[in-house]
């Protein structure tokens, strides 16, 4: 008897499922990662982008580091330049200025001869005025910031000149009245003329100064050392990452610019140290000749006022001994000069007419006051004042040439960080490419 087979609806233990290969058990998707368990393949995929963030950032570095330094350095090279326009600019201020006091002293003097004045003095003075009208044009054309206030000097200056030939035509006549026309032309002098002058000479000393001073560029230096330590920062993290202790690109890189800042460093103290020599030698030499020589001019315009005045110049003689004072302190500032004797000659001979007019021998010390022989005012203030006049000429032109000097060398130094700064950025670029490429 033949039995029916059951069929079993178990699946044995051995069949493997739909969809599962045999023997193997079945996967899962999404399988989570263990806390405390490393991701080396992610870790791994890390340094390829810190590779290409630390070249971005090296390569910015060394590139404004160039830039930056090339542009202090230019910048420095444009300030002497500037420095020694506005040490000229100063020069012709104190010229004109000088000039206009020696006009006023020879006229003044002048005026005391009565009559028609000597020729010598006309024609001193005639100079005098000339040259003043020619410095004010040239001022005016080398620095705009100073056009108006010349415009202003230029009209004064004018003024001046027509009251003095007023002062002149009545004196050539005897009158009183031209006396009168003389001390209005002195005063209107000092009272409009000379307080622009002031300014300007205050204006362009600081002008000059401040483009002598470094300023901005030490920050050259701070930023070379960023870049510098960031260089070395890389090697570091090279050397403990690959297990190398030198990358030869980066290394190169940190050199190039450690010079670069070394000799940026030294080339700027330098620097500094022959501007501040040229501040208190040439430049304060400059400055000193050219305040003892607009004083001198000064005091011997007040000198032939006080005898004009004939026994009512006390405030001319006040204001020459105010001068006077000044003219010392001056000239004590001046290096290896002879100015102190030659004033201390003047003083002397001035004493001397003073002597003479409070004594009542006037036209004995109005014969002192306007003499042209040795021992006399004149010739005594001449020496002193053509002295000054070539200390002032010497004192600006070693001025003139010690930052001219200077230039040249600031030039190449900028052309010299910029490569440096640009060579920085390509080595260190070609020394992080060899550790990226590892990883291609």
């Amino acid at each position: 008897m033949i039995l029916p087979i059951q069929r079993s609806s178990q699946i044995p233990a051995s069949t493997p499922q739909p969809g599962t290969a045999a023997g193997r058990p079945p996967t899962t998707t999404g399988a989570l990662v263990r806390p405390g368990e490393s991701d080396a393949p992610t870790r791994v995929s890390d340094t390829p982008r810190r590779l290409q963030l630390l070249t971005l950032a090296l390569v910015t570095a060394g590139i404004l580091f160039g830039l930056v330094g090339c542009l202090v350095f230019v910048r420095l090279a444009y300030g002497m330049d500037r420095a020694e326009q506005n040490t000229a600019q100063l020069v012709r201020v104190q010229q004109i200025q000088s000039n206009l006091l020696t006009a006023d002293a020879t006229a003044t003097n002048a005026f005391l001869v009565g009559g028609l004045e000597p020729d010598a003095q006309r024609l001193r003075y005639d100079q005098a005025i000339q040259a003043t009208s020619t410095l004010v044009a040239q001022a005016a054309d080398a620095q705009r910031a100073d056009a108006d206030a010349l415009a202003a000097l230029n009209r004064s200056v004018l003024a001046y000149a027509a009251t003095i030939e007023q002062a002149r035509a009545n004196n050539r006549q005897g009158l009183p009245v031209g006396a009168q026309y003389l001390r209005g032309a002195s005063a209107q002098l000092r009272g409009e003329a000379l307080p622009v002058l002031d300014n300007l000479n205050v204006a362009n000393t600081g002008r000059a100064a401040d483009e002598m001073d470094l300023g901005a560029g030490w920050l050259l230096i701070p930023l070379g050392l960023v870049v510098l330590t960031s260089l070395i920062a890389t090697m570091v993290w090279l050397a403990r990452r690959f297990r190398r202790r030198i990358n030869v690109g980066v290394l190169v890189a940190a050199l190039v610019v450690a010079a670069a800042l070394l000799g940026s460093v030294v080339g700027m103290i330098q620097l500094s140290q022959r501007l501040s020599d040229l501040r208190q030698s040439s430049f304060s030499s400059l400055t000193a000749a050219a305040n003892a020589r607009i004083q001198a001019n000064n005091a011997k315009s007040n000198e032939s006022l006080t005898l004009i005045a004939r026994g009512s110049g006390a405030s001319f003689e006040k204001a020459w001994v105010e001068s006077s004072a000044r003219v010392q302190r001056s000239v004590s500032e001046v290096r290896d000069s002879d100015l102190d004797r030659l004033w201390s000659g003047y003083s002397t001979v001035h004493k001397q007419i003073r002597a003479l007019d409070d004594g009542g021998a006037w036209e004995k010390a109005v014969a002192t006051a306007t003499g042209t022989g040795a021992g006399s005012s004149n010739a005594t203030f001449g020496a002193f004042d053509s002295a000054a006049a070539a200390e002032l000429e010497s004192a600006g032109g070693t001025v003139a040439s010690e930052l001219a000097a200077a230039q040249p060398g600031l030039v190449t130094a900028a052309a010299l960080t910029l490569i440096a700064g640009l060579a920085a950025a390509v080595l260190a670029r070609r020394g992080l490419a060899e550790r990226l490429r590892e990883y291609r």
